[in-house]
This record gives C-alpha cells, sequence and structure tokens, in this order.
C-alpha cells in the first residue's frame, strides 16, 4: 500500500516521455487503441478544441498572467498545455507562474521531461519541496520512510503543504489545472471556467488521442 500512494503523485510515469519514444506506427496503433468518445459537436475536431483552447484562455487570463498559476506534473496534458501557451500566448506564458512538486519521490524519468520541458518553451517552473528538507534522506530523516508513513499524512506533508507555500507565494488568483473529461473511468462533467473557485480547466475537452496528435 505504502508503495502504491507514494507512486501516486507519479502515475502515469511520465506521458510525455513516453511520447517522444513512440514511433510512427506505435503513434497510429495508439489513436486506433483510444476509445471514442461523443464529444460535443463545437469540439468535433482537433482545430476547433485548439480554438476554443484559445477564446478560454484570451476570455479568463489577464494579458500579463499575473497571478496565475498553472499546476504541473510534468504529464503529456501538462506539456502540451505549456506547447499550446508558448504557441499562442506567449506573452502570458512569460507572466505566469508554472508550479512544480519535488516530492523527493519523483521517478528520474519525470525530472529528465521537467529539464527538457522548460528548455524547449523557455519557461521556468518555481519549484517547491517538503519543508526543511531538500533531500530524500533528509525526508526520511525528518518525515519517515513513505512505506510507513500513512498515505494522507504523506500527501500532507509532500504535495499539499509545498503546494500551499507555492499559492501564496505567487499571490495566487487564477489556477490552471490539465484535467481532461476523459481521463476517469467514464467521461466526466467538466466546466472549463469554475468561477466559484476561480479555476481554469482548458484541457477539459481534449481527449488522449488529441494529446497524441499535438505531442
Amino acid at each position: 500500500r505504502g508503495r502504491q500512494f507514494c507512486d501516486l503523485f507519479h502515475a502515469p510515469l511520465s506521458e510525455m516521455m513516453a511520447l517522444r519514444q513512440m514511433t510512427p506506427s506505435m503513434r497510429q496503433a495508439a489513436r486506433k487503441m483510444a476509445t471514442p468518445l461523443r464529444a460535443p459537436r463545437q469540439f468535433s475536431s482537433l482545430q476547433s478544441k485548439v480554438d476554443a483552447f484559445q477564446r478560454d484562455i484570451e476570455a479568463h487570463l489577464p494579458k500579463d498572467g499575473k497571478k496565475v498559476v498553472f499546476a504541473t506534473a510534468w504529464l503529456a496534458t501538462d506539456n502540451v498545455f505549456v506547447a499550446l501557451m508558448r504557441k499562442h500566448f506567449p506573452e502570458i506564458l512569460d507572466g505566469m507562474n508554472l508550479v512544480a512538486i519535488d516530492t523527493m519521490h519523483l521517478f528520474p524519468e519525470t525530472l529528465v521531461c521537467a529539464k527538457a520541458v522548460q528548455e524547449k518553451y523557455a519557461k521556468q517552473a518555481l519549484w517547491k519541496a517538503p519543508d526543511g528538507v531538500t533531500t530524500l534522506d533528509e525526508f526520511v530523516a525528518k518525515y519517515g520512510d513513505c512505506e510507513e508513513l500513512d498515505s494522507a499524512d504523506f500527501d500532507f506533508v509532500s504535495k499539499v503543504e509545498p503546494f500551499q507555500r507555492a499559492l501564496a507565494e505567487c499571490q495566487k488568483d487564477i489556477l490552471i489545472t490539465g484535467r481532461r473529461m476523459d481521463q476517469a473511468a467514464q467521461r466526466i462533467s467538466l466546466d472549463v471556467w469554475e468561477e466559484g473557485k476561480r479555476t481554469l480547466n482548458p484541457m477539459a475537452p481534449f481527449s488522449w488521442e488529441d494529446i497524441i496528435e499535438i505531442g
């Protein structure tokens, strides 16, 4: 059980790294394996989703990107969001905050992917770690082995508390997520804009097949 919750933050194992290793034939096979989901007519094509993405960004984000936070775990959808922002809204991307959490339990592949994305799109993330530690050994000494920690305790010290510090430092007004409606076992309803939470979910209508296509 401990291993399972330690890996929660990193699963699936860096989708973008997997995409980069796909040959054209592998990509084609992945598209065929993707379960088609009926989407609203306005999102019937990838281009229409990209067009809607642009309208949503223009409608809800300040042009200078100030006090906007995007939480990334360096998954494929997160990285595609950064790519779309660099292409269509470079000024907003430059001004906003890209927040990443190093739980001290990240896979090496995730760190490689993070470095590549930050360099390719010229956007440095604001990294936060569990309070008072900079290495896995220090984490174990202060908080204990993740195999022995209660899952809620592990999540709080390694993810929740560092993220709260990041939001405070960024003076967060708007939070952006990389959530998609097709990520659950059954397609869920997810508003692109959640006014009460001041949260933008611009990738909500995109499917995994779309992410492969863009990636």
